[in-house]
């Protein structure tokens, strides 16, 4: 708790008193607040529970610990600069404008990271830009990895719903329904939230527009890169598919017995370092094909670390919820960048990647060579990028936009993300030299935190910065992305956006591949294909 002064900003909350600061002339900043009880102890592996109300003022001036993970080395692209992990981790950071405002558009966003790792904390979300313009911005941290999803019969005996994982999207639900109850108190619309998210933030907004627990809370959604909307898979988790409750449950059992730990009580006695670190056996299924040497660092998680199919939070997958019309009926602005394989492994030699092709698409290998085609090992190296990144990003977020114009009746609009950052020397070398319009490249656009990195912007790339920021602005307030004529962005079905230095009309994303992907998840006939 701390002693305010006289220009401390402050907001009065059903919880408690915050004191924060002001990033800015008319912005305030509220980080590091709690939305749910820690969930440690006894409350590891259950549903968020509500906060405990504090006396006194609290300090609202810094970042919240992260939740734990194995964060990217300091030099990727993908690192946000976190040091400070915590399971005490369900804490939301809030920017706004100046005290009396109120009816500000609300935009509550869930950041990238695999479900694995970042944090609501990265410079690249930082909301003063946005909150400058007359949004609030709430961004969110979330349980991630086997804290966050892990399933397992114990957990479903005891759940009361008979289901278990998913606790990470339970604490997004959790924050969304903390934003409906205190965001006015912030100068915020609670009648007026935006969901947005990119990577396994966007995966996270697919999701939650399929779950009945999140019916009602958010009015609009963004999503960037967001993976996640293949079928569900009676195997282990994959970034571009939840897997099957059993699926889950077996991989959880196998855990636990990996760890010496077969009950629920000896589970969450462990630390959990010891609970991250042990690997089960890779199994197939996971990638479509093997990985380099070391790719795989960090991905063994996903057996037992990403969601699932529980029946509570995801009654269905949300491809079956999109072809059934079944998901939250909202505006949505959706897009994928230039090259979304910036942030994937690929497979380092020719033999392997057709091996691998061979092997994992069967009597469908040959037309997967032809429209991923490769002679060499560097040519290899790149196809197995193109693979997965259409795999993962390009047709997941391609799809729900497809779906959305076809079954709802809301408009949708979709933009593809071209512009290619001017990365300097010192970032990780893979990563520099291919990034191109890089995974994740449109979000410091969007939130005017170009200035994140100290790169050598040019006037066209804050130009752009602007006009892509108006345009969410417009969206936020009012569900029209072209209101202020920052840009003109066709509804799907007229056209899909290029976003470069000219924005225009764009080009939809690689036809043939996103066809055989259609016929490959069984929805080419839904789609037209």
């Amino acid at each position: 708790m701390v002693t305010p002064t006289s220009t401390t900003p402050m907001v009065a909350t059903d919880d408690g008193e915050l004191a924060g600061l002001t990033p800015a002339e008319g912005v305030r900043a509220f980080l590091g607040v709690p939305y749910a009880a820690p969930p440690v102890g006894d409350l590891r592996w259950r549903p968020p529970q509500p906060v405990v109300p504090w006396t006194g003022t609290r300090d609202a001036t810094g970042h919240a610990p992260a939740a734990p993970q194995f964060p990217p080395p300091p030099n990727s692209l993908y690192s946000g600069g976190e040091q400070r992990f915590s399971e005490d981790c369900l804490h939301l950071d809030v920017w706004t404008g100046a005290e009396g405002g109120t009816g500000r558009p609300v935009l509550v966003w869930l950041h990238f990271g695999a479900y694995q790792f970042g944090s609501a904390g990265n410079p690249i979300y930082d909301g003063t830009s946005l909150a400058a313009a007359g949004v609030t911005v709430v961004t969110v941290n979330h349980r991630l990895g086997r804290l966050g999803f892990l399933a397992h019969p114990e957990l479903t005996a005891e759940s009361g719903y008979g289901g278990s994982g998913n606790y990470g999207l339970m604490d997004q639900i959790a924050a969304l329904q903390w934003v409906r109850r205190h965001i006015a108190a912030f100068g915020g619309d609670p009648a007026n939230v935006t969901l947005g998210g990119v990577s396994a933030g966007g995966h996270s907004v697919h999701n939650l527009r399929s779950s009945p627990l999140a019916a009602g809370l958010f009015d609009k959604v963004i999503v960037s890169s967001g993976p996640g909307m293949g079928p569900a898979l009676d195997g282990p988790g994959h970034p571009a598919n939840p897997s099957t409750l059993a699926a889950g449950e077996q991989a959880g059992a196998e855990l636990a017995q990996a760890l010496g730990a077969p009950t629920l009580a000896e589970l969450r006695a462990l630390p959990a370092e010891q609970l991250m670190a042990t690997q089960l056996p890779r199994a197939a299924g996971r990638w479509s094909f093997d990985l380099v040497p070391g790719a795989e660092v960090g991905l063994a998680l996903f057996d037992t670390g990403y969601p699932v199919i529980d029946g509570h939070v995801l009654p269905q997958d949300p491809l079956a919820a999109f072809v059934a019309g079944e998901v939250a009926d909202v505006p949505m602005l959706a897009g994928n960048t230039g090259n979304e394989a910036s942030g994937l492994p690929y497979i380092g030699t020719l033999a392997a990647y057709r091996a691998d092709v061979e092997e994992a698409f069967g009597d469908l290998a040959a037309e997967v060579l032809d429209l991923y085609p490769a002679t060499t090992d560097e040519e290899a190296q790149q196809s197995s990028w193109a693979l997965l990144a259409d795999q993962v990003f390009v047709w997941s977020t391609w799809t729900a936009a497809r779906l959305h114009h076809r079954r709802l009746t809301s408009p949708v609009r979709y933009h593809r993300f071209l512009r290619v950052p001017p990365i300097p020397a010192g970032y990780d070398l893979v990563e520099r030299e291919y990034a191109g319009a890089f995974h994740g490249a449109d979000v410091p656009y969007a939130f005017g935190t170009l200035d994140t990195w100290a790169w050598d912007w040019t006037d066209a790339d804050r130009a752009l910065s602007a006009r892509v920021q108006q345009a969410w602005v417009d969206f936020l307030r009012t569900g029209d992305p072209t209101a202020s004529g920052a840009l003109d962005w066709p509804t799907l079905g007229d056209g899909v956006l290029a976003l470069d230095v000219d924005p225009g009309p764009g080009e939809e994303p690689h036809p043939a591949r996103m066809a055989f992907w259609d016929r490959f998840h069984g929805v080419a006939d839904v789609l037209g294909r």
